[in-house]
C-alpha cells in the first residue's frame, strides 16, 4: 500500500506527525550544539540514525499500520526498544553520563532501570506483559493506557541498554559481562515470541475488526481498516509474522551490539600485548 492512499485516507498529520517532525529536529539541533566535537562521526551517525528510526517508528506510517496489522505493530516495537535505544546511547558523548549521573533524582532512577539484574526483568517482563491478550487489547483501546504502557516501556529499554553504554555509574561490566548480559536477555525475550509464532489460533481479536482506535503521538481518532488484498494474509498468519518479524530483529540488535563490543574488546587486548596470540581473560 503506497502513502497517497493513507494520506488520502486519514490525513497528513495522521501518517506523518508532523509536530513529532519538530521534536526531533529540536533534539537533532541539541545534540549537534552539545555534542559536537564530543564523539566521533561514527557516534554522530549512530545518534542521528536512531533520531531518524524513532520518528519512523512512532511518527511515521509504521504506527498507523501497526494498528490495523499486528506484525507491523511488532516491526514498530522491535524497533523502538530493541534498535533506537542503543542507538541513540551509542552516539552519547561519556561527559553525558557524567552528567546526569549528578542528578540524585536521574541517579536514584538509572540505579534502579539500570541495575543489570533488575534491567533484565523490568523489560522483558513489561514486554511481556504487555502483550498479555487483554491487556494489549485494552492498551490499544485506550489512548491513555496506551501511551503509559509504551513510556513504560520506552524508560525500562533505556534502563535495559544503560549498562551496556554507560562508562560510569554503579554497575560498570566488562566487555565478557556484557555480552553474557546481552545473550541473557536474548533469551528472556524468547518465550514470548514463541508464543505469538507458535499459536494455533488468533490472540488479539481488535486486529479482526474492521474499525480501529488510532493512538497517535498526540491525539487519537476512529478509523475503518484500508483493504489490503493478500489472501495469505489472514489473522493468524499475521500473528505469526509479527512474532517472527519481533526474533529477527531482535537477533540483528543483539548481535550488531555483541559483536561491535567483542570487536572492541579484541582491538583493546591487540593493542595491549600486539605480539600475544592469544587473548588475555577479562574478568
Amino acid at each position: 500500500m503506497g502513502l497517497e492512499p493513507l494520506v488520502a485516507a486519514y490525513g497528513f498529520r495522521a501518517v506523518f506527525s508532523p509536530e513529532l517532525i519538530l521534536i526531533v529536529l529540536l533534539i537533532g539541533l541539541c545534540y549537534w550544539r552539545y555534542a559536537g566535537g564530543k564523539v566521533s562521526a561514527a557516534g554522530a551517525i549512530s545518534f542521528a540514525g536512531g533520531l531518524l528510526l524513532w520518528y519512523l517508528a512512532l511518527g511515521g506510517p509504521l504506527n498507523l499500520l501497526g494498528h490495523f496489522w499486528f506484525s507491523m505493530h511488532m516491526l514498530q516495537q522491535s524497533i523502538l526498544y530493541l534498535i533506537v535505544p542503543p542507538m541513540l546511547l551509542a552516539g552519547l558523548p561519556s561527559s553525558f553520563y557524567e552528567g546526569v549521573l549528578k542528578l540524585p533524582v536521574i541517579r536514584s532512577i538509572v540505579a534502579v532501570i539500570g541495575n543489570p539484574i533488575l534491567a533484565l526483568f523490568l523489560f522483558n517482563g513489561a514486554f511481556s506483559f504487555y502483550h498479555i491478550p487483554i491487556i494489549f487489547e485494552a492498551a490499544m483501546s485506550n489512548y491513555t493506557l496506551h501511551n503509559v504502557l509504551h513510556l513504560l516501556l520506552f524508560v525500562t529499554a533505556f534502563g535495559l541498554w544503560w549498562p551496556v553504554y554507560s562508562l560510569v555509574g554503579p554497575y560498570p561490566m566488562s566487555p565478557l559481562k556484557k555480552m553474557g548480559y546481552i545473550f541473557l536477555n536474548g533469551l528472556m525475550l524468547t518465550p514470548a515470541c514463541a508464543l505469538i509464532i507458535f499459536a494455533r489460533e488468533p490472540l488479539y481479536a481488535l486486529y479482526a475488526g474492521d474499525t480501529h482506535l488510532l493512538c497517535l503521538p498526540f491525539y487519537s481518532i476512529t478509523a475503518e481498516k484500508p483493504p489490503l488484498e493478500l489472501s495469505w494474509l489472514t489473522q493468524l498468519a499475521d500473528q505469526q509474522l509479527g512474532g517472527v518479524i519481533m526474533k529477527i530483529m531482535q537477533e540483528i540488535s543483539y548481535g550488531w551490539v555483541l559483536g561491535a563490543i567483542f570487536f572492541a574488546w579484541f582491538r583493546k587486548e591487540r593493542a595491549e600485548d600486539p605480539e600475544d596470540p592469544l587473548l588475555g581473560t577479562v574478568s
